[in-house]
């Protein structure tokens, strides 16, 4: 919350430092006693800082990486001032944000514990205004500097994707949207190493995993035990699963009925926390229609349906269009992939898109052996079978889900075939 007492604060844009004007800092005050953080303000403000009062120490966490320094005064609750201090340092993507504490007395101990929970100093009651000012420009100082030795991170905008988050679902089980969403998503991966997420959200009886052959150390279920790592993405990225193209899967729960421990919640914040650590994420929705596969479909920046050209399949994509479209819309985000993989063209292209009121962006080929031996050895098409027909389908399909030129896309995955052969040349040669 911003401060209210005394009016607008804050107003002065420089302050001045060791003779200099710099631009003014913006500091979070966490304080539960009135009279203390006026005083504190007064001080603060008196000198051009602005100042912004969190008074519990779940508002002063989630307001924390938007300041410059946290001072943390007087807290009430079950947890103390320590224990605020400690959650604060402990979460790596609050690293670069200095804490001041201030300790209620004089004792030695007192202070130690605030030391021993990570705070960059402490200081004790009664202090002088000045040592107040005194101390949080040092930390101020300090920090300025090593964020101005660290290398920067500087990140082509080419290489940023136009979608961020697509979504795979199919009203109807068995037609393929773990296959679509597996191969698109280590086709992503194979540009973007360490900076893909694929998630199983069908999370009774999901796949993904077996689809390429990982061994589970953690899956969907854990994180959402862990409120902390549904928060903070380095905690996030810890919790997944590596596979050799570069990409980071959070498998499906291990059981059908750790399915409950998921649930449209813990799926929003999981998302929002995955686009912080991943450049791209692919959701594996399964065909169950509920709250946590609602918010991935609301929060994706594109959706993918997975159709089935069998009547059966059309009246239920149909039918879950019609509530959509009720619900919100995803009309202006979908795109629809026909999918031949394990049957022989049953009704004609126009015929289906004349039955969903919509154009198909592409077809898989049928393969009566291709797609079979990929899941059963545990190897995407993508990768165990690169030059074939579905692989190509599938490379294309992974750029027009994410809003790139597909050119691009298989541009990328032919030079990359190139590469891996001339290494094995000269495996061979040697």
């Amino acid at each position: 919350m911003l401060w209210r007492p005394g009016g607008c604060i804050g107003t002065s844009s420089t302050i001045t430092v060791n003779g200099g004007l710099v631009p003014a800092s913006t500091l979070l005050l966490l304080d539960a006693d009135p009279a203390s953080a006026e005083v504190i303000r007064g001080v603060l403000t008196g000198v051009g800082y602005a100042l912004n009062l969190a008074q519990t120490g779940d508002e002063a966490f989630h307001l924390a990486g938007d300041h410059q320094l946290v001072i943390i005064d007087v807290v009430t609750g079950p947890r103390t001032a320590a224990d605020v201090c400690r959650e604060i340092r402990q979460t790596p993507a609050l690293s670069a944000v200095p804490v001041l504490c201030i300790s209620q007395s004089d004792d030695v101990e007192d202070r130690i514990n605030f030391l021993e929970a990570g705070a960059d100093d402490v200081m004790a009651k009664p202090f002088d205004a000045r040592e107040l000012e005194a101390r949080v420009e040092a930390l101020l100082l300090r920090f300025q500097r090593s964020r101005d030795l660290a290398p920067a991170s500087i990140q082509d905008p080419s290489d940023r994707p136009l979608r961020r988050l697509v979504t795979c679902f199919s009203p109807k089980g068995g037609v393929g949207t773990t296959t679509i969403a597996v191969n698109i998503a280590v086709s992503v991966a194979e540009r973007r190493p360490d900076r893909t997420l694929l998630i199983d959200l069908d999370r009774q009886f999901g796949q993904v995993a077996t689809h390429l052959n990982l061994t589970i150390r953690n899956t969907l279920a854990d994180v959402a035990r862990d409120d902390a790592a549904l928060r903070e993405p380095e905690l996030l990225r810890s919790y997944t699963t590596r596979h050799e193209s570069g990409l980071h899967v959070l498998p499906a729960p291990g059981s059908p009925e750790q399915a409950e421990l998921v649930g449209g919640e813990q799926t929003e914040r999981l998302l929002e926390t995955a686009l912080t650590a991943y450049d791209s994420i692919i959701v594996d929705a399964g065909s169950q229609l509920d709250d946590p596969v609602l918010a991935a479909l609301d929060r994706a920046d594109g959706v993918i349906f997975t159709v089935h050209p069998e009547i059966a399949s059309l009246k239920a994509l149909h039918l879950l269009l019609e509530v959509l479209a009720d619900v919100g819309s995803v009309g202006a985000k979908a795109t629809f992939v026909l999918n031949n993989a394990f049957a022989r063209e049953a009704l004609k292209m126009q015929a289906i898109e004349g039955a969903l009121g919509t154009r198909i962006a592409t077809d898989l080929p049928y393969d009566p052996f291709l797609y079979l031996k990929a899941v059963n050895e545990g190897i995407p098409v993508v990768r165990g079978a690169p030059r074939s027909a579905p692989a190509e389908r599938l490379v294309r399909l992974a750029a027009i889900a994410f809003g790139e030129d597909a050119s691009t896309g298989v541009a990328a995955h032919d030079d990359k075939e190139r590469r891996a052969k001339s290494r094995f040349g000269l495996l061979r040669r040697a």
